[in-house]
């Protein structure tokens, strides 16, 4: 095989390990192991299932490099304690959110690119985001996801800007409040409030209390297409704007602007598209995330695109500073 054609079956062949590592979440398997080497028998007893099933998805764990075959049983790898609920920087969610949602949705890829419309099996704007609120589960796998997400863009963002400078923070549209969770942890005297649709407010509330924000952080509960509140330094919002078609994000990111005070700030974390894409890894992450919008009704953007759209809202660009290996953090101040 040519290294041409090994390259496209590798691509190919990537559907499997997906699947393998949402099933090890689904059945809580790297949380069985966490006290040490098991047996398939009795980890198929912790998790009811199959046992000779367990042991080939363990056999491809180990393959994967997420587990290790040991004299008492198998046993996580550094790698695989990343799929522990409890594990700083845990994927978990991402891992169940991807086998399960994700996976349909770019099942339904096809269609979306002969009918340019959205899929049926994802979060599709606001009628989308209400039907998952009937599913407790997958909201929950969802905004666990999103937060883990979230961590991580905090923490890049925070190593190009100064978000210390900011007294009082609005976490718009935030879930959980990954993003403002950091923010608030790496500056004391700083304060807070995830914005978000009312349903969230136990699970945000859990969540920062768990991060140790909880007397400094609080929850909002509302729609942004609505009103946003006011009283805040720092407007954020992270993968939000992406999540809409032109017309929904200027009507957000305009409620923004009459909810901002004088001289508030806005950031946005988005993953800019470059205007010329090349063959790697950091721009395959911004357009399998365009993709990923796709089915759902948004789209990533350009920068001249995000200039256009904040500038309509009532808003001007400053500067877009990279951030991580694909995030970007977009400024924007009052026009």
């Amino acid at each position: 095989m040519n290294p041409a054609q090994q390259h496209v079956s590798q691509l190919i062949n990537g559907f499997w390990a997906a699947q393998v590592i949402n099933a090890t979440a689904t059945l809580a398997l790297p949380d069985h192991l966490a006290a040490g080497p098991m047996s398939p028998a009795e980890l198929a007893r912790a998790s009811g299932a199959d046992a000779p099933s367990v042991q080939r998805l363990l056999r491809a764990l180990v393959s994967l490099g997420l587990c290790s075959q040991e004299p008492g049983g198998y046993a996580l790898t550094e790698a695989g304690t990343f799929l522990r609920a409890d594990t700083p920087g845990s994927v978990r969610g991402r891992a169940l959110f991807t086998g399960d949602m994700l996976w349909k949705q770019f099942g339904d890829l096809t269609h979306q690119v002969k009918t340019g419309g959205r899929t049926q099996s994802m979060i599709s704007g606001a009628e989308g985001f209400a039907a998952l609120s009937q599913d407790p589960p997958r909201l929950h796998a969802f905004q666990q996801a999103m937060a883990e997400g979230s961590t991580v863009a905090a923490r890049d963002a925070m190593q190009v800007y100064d978000f210390g400078r900011f007294a009082r923070v609005l976490d718009l549209g935030g879930g959980y409040g990954g993003v403002l969770g950091e923010l608030l942890r790496a500056s004391p005297a700083q304060t807070g409030a995830v914005f978000d649709l009312a349903y969230l407010q136990e699970g945000a509330s859990a969540y920062l209390e768990r991060a140790g924000v909880g007397d400094r952080a609080r929850f909002l509960g509302g729609s942004f297409f609505e009103a946003v509140p006011g009283g805040f330094d720092l407007i954020l919002m992270k993968f939000i704007v992406h999540d809409w078609g032109d017309g929904e994000a200027l009507a957000i990111l305009a409620k923004a602007r009459e909810g901002a005070g004088a001289g508030a700030t806005l950031v946005l974390l988005e993953q800019v598209v470059p205007e010329v894409i090349q063959a790697t890894a950091e721009h395959q992450a911004v357009i399998r995330a365009d993709l990923t919008m796709m089915g759902m009704g948004g789209k990533e953007r350009t920068a001249a695109e995000y200039a256009a759209l904040l500038a309509d809202a009532g808003w001007r660009l400053t500067r877009i500073l990279p951030s991580g290996a694909a995030f970007s953090l977009i400024e924007a101040e009052l026009a």
